[in-house]
C-alpha cells in the first residue's frame, strides 16, 4: 500500500498564523476595545446636541468644546462633592457599626450571633491597622486607575466628535462600492438605536437615582447619597439592577425600623414599575423594541461574557441586529419577515 503524502501549501500555514496572531491581539487589545465601544456610545449619544448648538450658529468645533467643558465638569463634581459626601456617610456608618449592630440586636434576637462582633468593634492597631492601611492603599491604586480609564474614554469620545465621521467614510472606502451605501445606512439605523438606548439609559438611571435619594432622605436613611448613586449605577442592568439596589437600601431601612423598610420596599417596586410601563416606552422610542424574555437572555450572555460591563453594553447591540438581518439578509428572508421587519422601522 503506498504511503499518502500530505503537503501543506506555505501561504495556507501563513494565513494560519495570521489569524492566530489576530485572535492573540484581539485578546491582549480587548479592555482597549470595550472602553473604544463604550467612547462610541458616548459619541453617539452626544452628537445630537452639538447638532443642536450647531443650528444655533455655532461652529462645530465650539459646540464640541462646549460638550467637552460640560461632560469633565460634571465629572468633577461627582468627584470634588458628591465621592466626599458619601465617603463622609459611609465613614459615619462605620464609626456606628457597634450601636448599629446592638440595636439590631434587641429588634431581631435572632441575628444576635451574627452581630456580636460588631459590639465588640475598635479601630485597628499594630498588625491589623497595617493591613487596612494596605487595603486602602490598594484601592486608592484602583480608584486612581478607574478615573483614567474614564478620562480616557471621555477624550476618545470628543475625538470621535471631531474625526469619527471622517475616519468612518476612510474605512467604507475599503468596501466594495455597491456595499458603501448599505454600511452607510446601516450605521445610520444602528446610530439610531444608540442614541435611543443611551438616551434612555441617562433619563431612567438619573430619575432612578433622584427618586432613590428623595425618598431614603425623607425616612431619614443613613449613607442616603451613596444609596442613590448604587441606585444609579444599578439601573443600568435590567432585572438585575432592581435587586442590587434594593437589598442594601432595605438592609439600612431596617437600623431606622420596619415601617421605613417596607416604605422602601415599596417606593423602589413603585418606580421600577412606573419605569418599565410609562417611562421606557417614552424616553426608549420605537428602536429598542425588546421582549423581557430578548432582554432577560442578553443579559445573561453578556454578564457571563464580560461581567456588569457586558450585560449593559450588549442590549444596543441586540437590538441593533434586526437592522443587520433587513438591510444585509434581504433576500434570504421571507416575505413575512420582511414586512414585520419594516413596519417595525417605520
Amino acid at each position: 500500500m503506498a504511503a499518502m503524502e500530505l503537503r501543506i501549501p506555505f501561504a495556507t500555514l501563513l494565513k494560519i498564523a495570521l489569524a492566530l496572531l489576530l485572535v492573540l491581539c484581539l485578546i491582549k487589545l480587548w479592555p482597549i476595545l470595550i472602553m473604544i465601544v463604550i467612547a462610541v456610545l458616548l459619541a453617539v449619544m452626544l452628537d445630537p446636541l452639538v447638532q443642536w448648538l450647531e443650528r444655533h450658529r455655532l461652529r462645530r468645533g465650539l459646540g464640541i468644546t462646549l460638550v467637552s467643558l460640560l461632560i469633565f465638569g460634571l465629572l468633577l463634581v461627582f468627584l470634588a462633592v458628591i465621592v466626599p459626601i458619601m465617603s463622609g456617610q459611609v465613614v459615619e456608618l462605620s464609626r456606628d457599626l457597634p450601636q448599629v449592630a446592638e440595636r439590631l440586636t434587641k429588634s431581631f434576637p435572632a441575628a444576635a450571633p451574627l452581630l456580636a462582633s460588631f459590639r465588640g468593634m475598635r479601630l485597628p492597631e499594630g498588625p491589623q491597622l497595617q493591613a487596612w492601611l494596605t487595603r486602602g492603599l490598594v484601592a486608592g491604586m484602583y480608584a486612581v486607575e478607574g478615573i483614567t480609564v474614564v478620562i480616557f474614554v471621555i477624550v476618545i469620545a470628543i475625538y470621535l466628535l471631531i474625526e469619527g465621521r471622517r475616519a468612518f467614510e476612510w474605512l467604507i472606502t475599503f468596501a466594495d462600492p455597491p456595499q458603501r451605501k448599505k454600511l452607510r445606512r446601516t450605521a445610520e439605523e444602528i446610530a439610531g438605536v444608540i442614541l435611543a438606548y443611551m438616551r434612555g439609559q441617562a433619563i431612567t438611571c438619573f430619575l432612578c437615582g433622584a427618586w432613590a435619594y428623595v425618598v431614603l432622605t425623607v425616612c431619614g436613611i443613613p449613607a442616603a447619597l451613596a444609596l442613590a448613586v448604587i441606585a444609579f449605577v444599578a439601573d443600568l442592568v435590567p432585572v438585575v439592577g432592581t435587586i442590587v439596589m434594593t437589598v442594601p437600601a432595605v438592609l439600612l431601612a431596617l437600623l431606622v425600623g420596619p415601617v421605613q423598610a417596607l416604605i422602601v420596599v415599596g417606593a423602589y417596586l413603585l418606580y421600577h414599575l412606573v419605569e418599565s410601563y410609562f417611562i421606557v416606552p417614552r424616553v426608549y422610542g420605537s428602536q429598542m423594541r425588546l421582549s423581557t424574555l430578548t432582554v432577560l437572555l442578553a443579559v445573561a450572555a453578556g454578564g457571563a461574557l464580560q461581567g456588569v460591563l457586558g450585560a449593559v453594553l450588549i442590549l444596543p447591540f441586540v437590538a441593533a441586529y434586526p437592522i443587520v438581518e433587513r438591510i444585509w439578509l434581504r433576500e434570504q428572508l421571507p416575505d413575512d419577515a420582511v414586512a414585520r421587519h419594516e413596519a417595525m422601522s417605520s
